[in-house]
């Protein structure tokens, strides 16, 4: 018997968990807070997972997908799975989490914040009989999409995050004429903005920030640098009393917030607001952590992370928030 719902995470985690061997993801959109999800509770005994998906710049423009998330989901779980593939197909449509396990889900939401934390969707759980034709159906399906190597995906992530600031820009456009109506975000300041900041500024860190943040050397690193430029804004939104402090950070040299007196508060604000997702401004907090190691409070188990691009950004956040008259 097969159940109608409006889904959620714990649906979604639930047909994770309960995975075996083998994981089919299918989702034309994908964003970070979801694949995060998918991470985090996937289990040691899975050993295959097949990702369909569709890779359209015009898609990652908007701000629709997230492929740099897809490919930092991938490196996540190299080292856990034996046999990871990527599958594209432009016309793809279709959304299920196929396991062989006893439930599966398909139905309109994507792997994304906004299919299982936000948009009003409807999936259905499958089991039983059922399960096994969408099985079928899947199997049908697979020789209509294109298999992608890891570097053709590399390749295709690099020539999006070198558009960053047309991204940004439409983005920033799409909020001034189409601002939320449910949230009151007035007070975080747009990642576009903290660009144009740096771009005022004349020290080498600052120009080093901007040549990651634009992918102008091909690092494909663009995503931690914004996820740690949210990071920090918030932190400093939560623990204002350590604005001073920040904001007389040397912009000559990188900041180790694990070797300071912010420690403690930096990893109780990590385990605080672990789950915040916000997608007007395009940040996560699970897609945050995923970059950081454990011992920064992070999620990281293995893979060179963000903490780089995290100690980079430090010396500048605060100050940007103050000579930009955000409280």
């Amino acid at each position: 018997m097969s159940d109608w719902l409006l889904p959620k995470l714990d649906d979604l985690r639930e047909v994770i968990d309960g995975s075996k061997g083998d994981l089919l993801l299918c989702s034309p959109f994908v964003s970070t807070p979801a694949l995060s999800m998918v991470t985090s509770h996937l289990p040691k005994t899975v050993d295959t997972v097949e990702f369909w998906t569709k890779l359209d710049p015009r898609d990652w423009l908007t701000g629709a997908s997230d492929p740099e998330g897809l490919r930092d989901f991938l490196d996540q779980i190299e080292g856990r799975v034996d046999r990871v593939s990527v599958r594209h197909a432009r016309h793809l449509h279709a959304k299920m989490i196929v396991s062989d396990g006893s439930k599966a889900i398909a139905g309109s939401a994507n792997l994304t914040a906004g299919g299982f934390m936000r948009n009003l969707e409807l999936v259905r759980i499958v089991t039983g009989n059922e399960l096994d034709e969408l099985r079928q159906v899947a199997d049908s399906m697979r020789p209509q999409l294109s298999l992608i190597p890891k570097t053709e995906l590399e390749t295709f992530v690099a020539q999006c995050t070198v558009q960053v600031e047309s991204k940004e820009a439409l983005l920033d456009l799409i909020r001034e004429e189409m601002p939320s109506v449910e949230l009151n975000q007035s007070s975080i300041m747009p990642y576009k903005q903290f660009l144009t900041y740096l771009r005022s500024r004349r020290s080498k860190l600052s120009r080093d920030i901007l040549t990651i943040a634009t992918n102008a050397d091909n690092n494909n690193n663009t995503g931690k640098v914004k996820q740690a430029f949210f990071g920090v804004q918030r932190f400093l939104q939560e623990y204002p009393n350590h604005r001073t402090l920040v904001e007389r950070l040397s912009v000559g040299r990188w900041f180790d917030v694990m070797q300071s007196e912010l420690a403690s508060d930096w990893l109780e604000f990590l385990d605080q607001f672990s789950e915040e997702v916000n997608a007007d401004f395009e940040y996560s907090m699970p897609t945050f952590r995923g970059y950081l190691p454990k011992s920064q409070g992070g999620t990281l188990v293995r893979g060179g992370g963000g903490s780089n691009q995290l100690k980079r950004v430090w010396p500048y956040v605060g100050r940007a928030l103050r000579d930009q008259g955000y409280s």
